[in-house]
Order: structure tokens, then C-alpha cells, then sequence
């Protein structure tokens, strides 16, 4: 995929014409890396945004008492690390490759260039950053307050949405982690996430199809799940 098309498919880069597309993408830098490479640790100056073309990226924090808190694995198609870009700030957590990855980098400098310059796509920003925080807070929130079954649907839920669902129709989604990956996205054990499985089998919100797919009879009602239980 060319870089310009892979930039586009990142909500933020969506309101760019194809010439400030292909001018960003002059700036980036593509680059392959194996399973485990480190691309930033948490307090590290932010140096530019992630895009991900292939492979996978673990998101992490690790706490005072040395435990992994995993935050996100991102996929194909998602940006990585474009906070720290927004406020200025270090990396607020850690990224690896959990696979071997494609990435397109984005310096800051182009990113902050575009801001400055073009007011359709500091809008674009503004609310690609509204839309991330709005994510984190019903994550805080489930974290805090749902069991591992609702937590689970949440994070399913949200799957769904990343993959284009319809309002009203079944979606079919590939949950490419292993339940080891969803327990510390989760922050619970292996076994709650089996458990969790289970109950949402159960309740008809949930159908597994093998390979790793998924069938979500309903989307909107693990979204109810998750918040009512």
C-alpha cells in the first residue's frame, strides 16, 4: 500500500487532499522490524507518530511494583503514540512489536507543520483527540466499575466499531490476541477471561466461528451489556 493511502486510512489524516497527503508522506519514513523491537518507552521525548501497516503493537505501562498493565494492541491501520503530538508531552507509556511489523513514521515536525498550516486539518486533530478521550474515560469506567464479562463486551464492542459495523446488523470480527493478550488488556487473569468468554456465549451476545473469528449477533446490545451487565 502506498504511504499516502495508508495515512488516509487514519481518522486524523481523513480531511487531507491527495497533494497534502502526498506531501506529508514525502516526510515519512517506512521501515520493517521484527517481533520485540522497542519503539519508545514511557518519558521518552516524543519524537513522532506511529502508523502501522502490518503486523501488531503492544501498548503497556508497567506499574512501581514492577506488573505490565497493558493499555491497547494495536492493528493494521492505527496510529500509535499520536497523544504525546497533541500536548507536547513524552510518551505517557511503552510500545513493542509483539509480531514483525511494517510502520510508516510521521516526524513531529511535518505533523506540527500541517497543524499550523491548515485549519481543516487542526480540526480534524481536535476531534480525533475528542474521540480518544472520550475511549479512555468508558475504559476508566469499565475498568473501575464492571465485571470482567462487561469489560469484555466493551472491548468487543469496540472491535466491532473498527471494523465498519452497521447499526442493527450481525458483525464478524477476528480477535487476533490470544486470551493471555485480552487478560492483560483487561487487566484480569486468563481464566476470568475464559469465564467472561462463557457468559457472553450464554447470553446469546457471542458466537465463536473458529480461527479466531467471532460472530456479534448484536453489537449495540454488548454495548447495553457492558454498562448495564
Amino acid at each position: 500500500m502506498h504511504d499516502a493511502e495508508l495515512l488516509r486510512r487514519i481518522s486524523i489524516f481523513h480531511s487531507l487532499d491527495d497533494a497534502l497527503l502526498e506531501r506529508l508522506a514525502a516526510h515519512c519514513a517506512s521501515r520493517a522490524v521484527g517481533e520485540g523491537h522497542v519503539l519508545f518507552t514511557a518519558g521518552e521525548p516524543c519524537r513522532g507518530l506511529y502508523v502501522l501497516a502490518e503486523g501488531r503493537v503492544r501498548i503497556f505501562r508497567i506499574s512501581p511494583d514492577g506488573r505490565e498493565q497493558v493499555l491497547r494492541v494495536e492493528l493494521p491501520g492505527n496510529a500509535v503514540a499520536e497523544l504525546p503530538l497533541f500536548d507536547g508531552g513524552a510518551y505517557p507509556a511503552s510500545a513493542i512489536t509483539t509480531e514483525p511489523s511494517r510502520l510508516l513514521f510521521v516526524p513531529r515536525d511535518a505533523f506540527e507543520g500541517l497543524v499550523r498550516t491548515n485549519p481543516d486539518f487542526a480540526l480534524a486533530v481536535m476531534r480525533a483527540l475528542g474521540r480518544r478521550l472520550r475511549h479512555l474515560v468508558g475504559v476508566t469506567e469499565t475498568l473501575a466499575f464492571r465485571d470482567v464479562a462487561a469489560r469484555l463486551a466493551h472491548l468487543l464492542a469496540d472491535y466491532a466499531d473498527a471494523a465498519g459495523a452497521k447499526p442493527g446488523q450481525p458483525a464478524v470480527i477476528r480477535l487476533r490476541r490470544t486470551q493471555e493478550e485480552l487478560a492483560m488488556e483487561l487487566g484480569t487473569a486468563r481464566e476470568s477471561v475464559s469465564r467472561a468468554m462463557k457468559t457472553l456465549r450464554t447470553r446469546g451476545l457471542l458466537e465463536s466461528m473458529g480461527g479466531g473469528k467471532l460472530r456479534l449477533p448484536d453489537p449495540a446490545r454488548l454495548r447495553t451489556f457492558s454498562r448495564t451487565g
